[in-house]
C-alpha cells in the first residue's frame, strides 16, 4: 500500500489511476511539511505479511549506501532511498534480528563444532578472546560472520547435514536448535541455517512490535504481521533465499551492533487507540480497536495517512477542506478495505452492531511536525495527544508487487 513503482496502489473507483497519479494532481493532500521534506510521494509503505516459509536473511541500506547501490545496479536496487522498518505482530511472530552478544556467540561456537568448522578455528578463537577484553569484539564479530557467510557452499552443506543428523539424535533441543531443523527443511544446506547462531531469536505476541534501522541483519521466520517502512524496495540478501544474494555488500555494510531489538508494546493515546512510534521521521502506526456499536474520532493529521480495515464492518464520516470528485465524505467500511486520507482530514469511525472493528493506520511520525507547534506533554515520549490521525481514501494493497486496488475517501 503506497506509491512505490514496484507495487503502486490504484484507485478502486478507477484502476487506471494510481495513487501517485492522484497525488500529482492534488499535492495539497500530502500537507506542506511532507511535501517540503519528502517531495510528491507518500514517504511510507504499508504491508501485511503472512510468513509460512522463512524470509531471507537480509538488511536494508542506509541512504548513502542506497544511492550508491542504485547508481551501480539499478536493476537490482530499484530506488535510492533507505528503508528503516517496523514489524507489528498480528499473531505469534518469530524473527531473527540483530547480533547476539559476544558471550552468547562464544558459547554457541563451543557447543557447536559444526559452526566452528565453517567459521574457522582462528575466527572462533578471536570471539572467545574478545569475551575477556572490552576491545576487539566488533572486529571479531565482523570477521567471524563474514567468514561464515562467504564460506565455500560445499563445506557449509556438509556441516549443516552433520549438525541436522546430530540434532535428530538429541532428546532435548533449545529453541534455536529446533529452528535450525525447521530451516534446514525449508532451505536444505543453506548457510542461513548456521547464521541462526549469530542472531537474536525474537518471539512477539499479538500487539507487540519491533523496529529495525538500516544496516541491521534480520529474517522474519513465521507469523502474520503488519509492516511499515520508508518508501523503498531495497533489500540486501545473503541467506535463506532463492533470490539474488549480495553477500559481500551485506557483510561490509552491517553495523555489527549487538543485543536484541527494541520491543514496543504501544502507547494508549486515546480510548480504543494505540500508537507505535519508532525513531524514524517517515512513519508511525496506530491500531484502533472498536467494540461493537462504539465510535471514535481519529483527529486530523498534518500529513497523509493510510487506513486498513483488518476486521469488522462499520461506517466512517470524514471532514476535510480538500474537495475532489474521488473523495467521499461518508462511506461504509469492511474487512480488507484500504483508504488514503489526505492531510487535515478528521474521521468519525463507528463500528456496526455485533461488529468489532480493527483498523491499522500508517502516518508520518509525529516528530516530523514537532517544530510546527508547542509539543504537549507526552509527545516527546512517543505519545500523540493532538492532531492525532486522519483517514479518508480507499486504496487496496499489494502483495509482492500484486496490486489489489484502491479508492479514496474523505
Amino acid at each position: 500500500m503506497g506509491t512505490h513503482p514496484s507495487g503502486a496502489a490504484v484507485l478502486a473507483a478507477n484502476t487506471t489511476i494510481s495513487l501517485q497519479d492522484w497525488l500529482e494532481q492534488h499535492p495539497q493532500a500530502l500537507g506542506a511539511t511532507v511535501l517540503q521534506r519528502f517531495g510528491l510521494k507518500l514517504p511510507f509503505l504499508f504491508k501485511v505479511l503472512s510468513v509460512e516459509t522463512a524470509l531471507s536473511i537480509q538488511s536494508h541500506p542506509d541512504k548513502e549506501l542506497a544511492e550508491r547501490l542504485h547508481a551501480e545496479q539499478p536493476h537490482v536496487y530499484k530506488d535510492n532511498n533507505h528503508k528503516p522498518e517496523m514489524a507489528l505482530a498480528i499473531t505469534d511472530f518469530e524473527a531473527l534480528c540483530g547480533f547476539v552478544s559476544t558471550q552468547d556467540l562464544s558459547e554457541a561456537l563451543l557447543a557447536t563444532p559444526e559452526l566452528t568448522a565453517v567459521v574457522g578455528q582462528q575466527r572462533a578463537d578471536a570471539i572467545h578472546n574478545s569475551c575477556k577484553s572490552s576491545t576487539g569484539a566488533e572486529a571479531a564479530l565482523r570477521q567471524a560472520f563474514t567468514s561464515l557467510m562467504t564460506a565455500e557452499p560445499n563445506a557449509v552443506a556438509e556441516q549443516v547435514e552433520i549438525l541436522d543428523d546430530r540434532l535428530q539424535q538429541e532428546h532435548t533441543l533449545t529453541p534455536k536448535e529446533k529452528l535450525i531443523m525447521r530451516l534446514h527443511q525449508q532451505y536444505p544446506h543453506d548457510v542461513g541455517v548456521l547464521a541462526v547462531f549469530f542472531l537474536n531469536l525474537v518471539v512477539l505476541k499479538p500487539g507487540e512490535a519491533i523496529y529495525l534501522a538500516a544496516n541491521e541483519p534480520h529474517a522474519y521466520v513465521s507469523g502474520q504481521l503488519i509492516e511499515c517502512m520508508a518508501t523503498s524496495d531495497n533489500v540486501i540478501r545473503a541467506g535463506l533465499t532463492p533470490k539474488l544474494r549480495d553477500t559481500r555488500v551485506l557483510c561490509e555494510s552491517l553495523t555489527y551492533n549487538q543485543g536484541p531489538p527494541v520491543m514496543l508494546q504501544g502507547d494508549s493515546v486515546q480510548e480504543y487507540t494505540t500508537l507505535y512510534s519508532p525513531p524514524f521521521d517517515e512513519f508511525e502506526v496506530y491500531k484502533v480497536s472498536l467494540p461493537e456499536s462504539a465510535n471514535t474520532i481519529v483527529p486530523a493529521n498534518k500529513g497523509p495517512t493510510l487506513m486498513l480495515v483488518m476486521r469488522g464492518r462499520g461506517n466512517v464520516f470524514a471532514t476535510s477542506a480538500l474537495k475532489d470528485s474521488a473523495l467521499e465524505q461518508e462511506t461504509g467500511i469492511s474487512k480488507g478495505d484500504i483508504f488514503f486520507v489526505p492531510s487535515g482530514t478528521a474521521l468519525d469511525v463507528a463500528a456496526g452492531p455485533s461488529q468489532d472493528v480493527e483498523l491499522w493506520i500508517a502516518a508520518c511520525n509525529s516528530r516530523l511536525f514537532a517544530a510546527e507547534f508547542v509539543i504537549p506533554d507526552g509527545i516527546a515520549n512517543g505519545h500523540k495527544a493532538v492532531n492525532g490521525l486522519q483517514l479518508g481514501s480507499g486504496l487496496t494493497a499489494s502483495t509482492d508487487n500484486v496490486v489489489v486496488q484502491s479508492a479514496i475517501v474523505v
